[in-house]
């Protein structure tokens, strides 16, 4: 019996994060796809990831049947066939599945729940019998043991040195040429030594995305448990031993009843064992408060101390994208402590006017290739400062950058004669739009970029704003100096050089060698966005106007018009095909956040609060109903620039789900 929650959700992605960098990811169905998904993956030093359990073999004995709960897929199938025993599946607040006998009874429903533990390398995976009759629960832990983006070839688990250390209910399980290593705790049933091998597991995504998409999966020990009508059994993954596993079980169960469950929930209806009775319906399953609230803890999931991931499962802390994030941060938690805080910790990186673009995992991999990050951290430190006393550490920090980029010659750009930031020539990616292939960008970016040139001017507006409310005359970084009168003249400048812009209907997308580039893409909204405006109202109007014909869709907007003959309608195949699409049509969500601030800085004084509700509330309807119908518990990173639907890149990114809280919060205030 499939039904459009079915459909949707059991082929979208949950995810579960610890707040130091590691999570768990699957889908509703929980059948794996990626090499990526898993019940653990913990976060080491420097974020780096390693996975450590994949799933588990869930097998059912009743009154003398035996079916088994999981599925996994091989190149020429699904076996064992435990979706089919899946009734119906739910993402947030935490994943969870009700299963039982097919046909459905009520004397056989079992409850499966997963917690992860918050602040260690551990995850709880939690079985309830909520049927009638008793059952035995036999699992399997199967575990990978090696780096998040690499996969175990096969044979691995015969050519490696294998521990296992056995106790009656705990477990260590370690690959000793690595010394990767994990632990296993139950509160219930018997642990015993049982070496399987799964072979050639297969993850088609792997595969669709150019990548090796099959590896082998070992199960050293099995957990035998019997269940009484309402009894349930724990099982502790963890990579690291915990002094107390049942405690901090009990702590991650906690953590979760801080959020709101879908109304259908069994959680939320106990004693309710026929989840025909109106379980099924598509109906929303949060009401629109408490899905401000699931939406707050989908961007908690990016919050890791004093950083911003950028995107599950495949991103560390991302330079550009934290400060793009910030603006958001205080709708979250900590306010602007935590603010300041990453501000600082930016800012204590900046290094001759740059921040690092990306950090890398285990800290390999900083590069500073990115022209609008330190542009993104002064307008930061502005709004900041908007909102707060003005912190001198802080303001200096953004002195760096501006005078980096008018003073220092080894960038790999400069400041012109005419005030505007100027790409030199070559092979560079500095802003957003920064996809390579073979070491050449896909989206050339050379010249003065329109996106660029209006964060440069913003950062000018915001120091001179803020030398003023200090009542400095005089700015000074090392050996250069602007008096104030300077940087207004400056100010000046950039107001009028970036005029040479805007064309007949649009802005156009980049300058270079003096001719204006009119590709029709979504840098002039972001441009147009920012605090300051440099453009008439009118001139500002045919943007948007423009936008919202030739890139506005229901995911979010298009990089490149669908009218351009470099428009790409599909984001997929391997990387290079990828790529060569990522910015050349392919829909971003986070795009959603300057239409709408653009659209309320033309409309705010000339339509009603209902009115603007009503057209920002129609833009977003997609991804808040998939939120509201439980459909989805993140928002991804891009989809297809023609017929968007199906999610793609990264399934939970950390701009894309701020960006959405911010609109909602926009909502409310109106």
């Amino acid at each position: 019996m499939q039904n459009e929650y079915q459909r949707e959700s059991r082929h979208h992605e949950w995810l579960l994060t610890n707040r130091i960098g590691g999570y768990a990811l699957g889908y509703g169905n929980f059948i794996n796809q990626r090499k990526y998904d898993g019940l653990l993956i913990a976060s080491q030093e420097g974020f780096r990831r390693v996975h450590l359990l994949s799933s588990l073999e869930e097998r059912i004995e009743w009154v003398g049947q035996v079916s088994y709960l999981d599925s996994s897929s091989y190149p020429n199938c699904i076996f064992p066939n435990g979706h089919e025993h899946l009734v119906k599946s739910w993402l947030r607040p935490y994943p969870s599945g009700l299963y039982s006998s097919v046909p459905f009874s009520e004397e056989y429903v079992l409850f499966k729940e997963i917690f992860m533990v918050q602040g260690k390398n551990g995850v709880i995976i939690k079985y309830t019998n909520l049927g009638a009759s008793a059952i035995t629960l036999v699992l399997r832990p199967k575990f990978t043991l090696r780096d998040h983006h690499c996969v175990n070839p096969s044979g691995i688990w015969e050519r490696v040195p294998l521990v296992v250390d056995l106790q009656e209910r705990s477990c260590r399980v370690q690959r000793e040429d690595t010394g990767v290593e994990a632990f296993v705790y139950a509160d219930g049933g018997e642990l015993t030594q049982e070496n399987v091998v799964y072979r050639n597991v297969y993850y088609p995504l792997e595969a669709s995305r150019g990548y090796d998409g099959g590896e082998d999966l070992w199960a050293p020990v099995t957990l035998r448990v019997p269940l009484c009508k309402g009894a349930s059994v724990r099982l502790i993954v963890s990579g690291e031993p915990l002094q107390t596993p049942l405690k901090e079980a009990d702590r991650s169960e906690e953590f979760y009843k801080d959020f709101p469950l879908p109304k259908d929930h069994p959680r939320k209806n106990p004693g309710k064992r026929n989840p025909f009775d109106g379980l099924l319906n598509d109906e929303d399953l949060y009401s629109l408060a408490d899905y401000r609230k699931i939406l707050q803890m989908a961007a908690r999931d990016f919050v890791v101390g004093d950083d911003i991931i950028a995107g599950y499962p495949w991103f560390g802390p991302w330079g550009r994208d934290t400060l793009i994030c910030l603006s958001g941060l205080s709708l979250v938690e900590q306010g602007d402590s935590m603010i300041r805080r990453i501000l600082l910790k930016y800012g204590r990186e900046i290094k001759e006017g740059l921040l690092p673009n990306t950090f890398g995992e285990g800290g390999a991999g900083l590069n500073y290739d990115t022209v609008d990050a330190p542009l993104w951290f002064v307008l930061r430190v502005y709004e900041y400062h908007r909102r707060n006393p003005l912190d001198v550490e802080l303001f200096q920090e953004t002195l760096k950058v501006v005078f980096s980029y008018l003073f220092n010659p080894s960038l790999k750009f400069f400041v012109g004669e005419d005030g505007l930031v100027e790409i030199r020539e070559g092979d560079h990616a500095l802003t957003w739009m920064d996809a390579k292939i073979y070491g050449r960008p896909v989206t050339p970016r050379q010249g003065k970029p329109i996106e660029i040139n209006a964060l440069w001017y913003n950062a000018l507006r915001a120091t001179l704003w803020s030398a003023e409310k200090i009542k400095m005359k005089r700015l000074e970084v090392k050996n250069h100096a602007l008096t104030l009168s300077e940087l207004r003249n400056l100010v000046e400048k950039v107001h009028g050089s970036l005029r040479l812009f805007m064309g007949e209907e649009t802005l156009a997308d980049r300058i270079d060698r003096d001719v204006p580039i009119f590709e029709f893409r979504p840098n002039a909204l972001i441009a147009l966005s920012l605090p300051f405006d440099f453009l008439e109202e009118e001139e500002m109007a045919k943007v948007f106007r423009k936008a919202q014909e030739e890139l506005l869709t229901p995911y979010g907007l298009r990089s490149l018009s669908f009218r351009h003959p470099a428009f790409k309608k599909r984001y997929l195949g391997n990387e290079k095909q990828r790529d060569m699409a990522y910015h050349q049509g392919t829909v971003w969500a986070f795009l959603f956040l300057p239409f709408v601030k653009l659209y309320l800085k033309l409309y705010r004084r000339k339509k009603s609060p209902v009115e603007l509700r009503r057209e920002i509330s129609g833009w977003i309807w997609r991804l808040r109903n998939g939120f509201l119908k439980g459909h989805i518990a993140s928002v991804a990173e891009v989809w297809d620039g023609e017929d968007p639907h199906f999610p793609k890149g990264a399934p939970a990114q950390g701009w894309s789900v701020f960006a959405l809280l911010e609109i909602e919060e926009i909502l409310q205030k109106l």
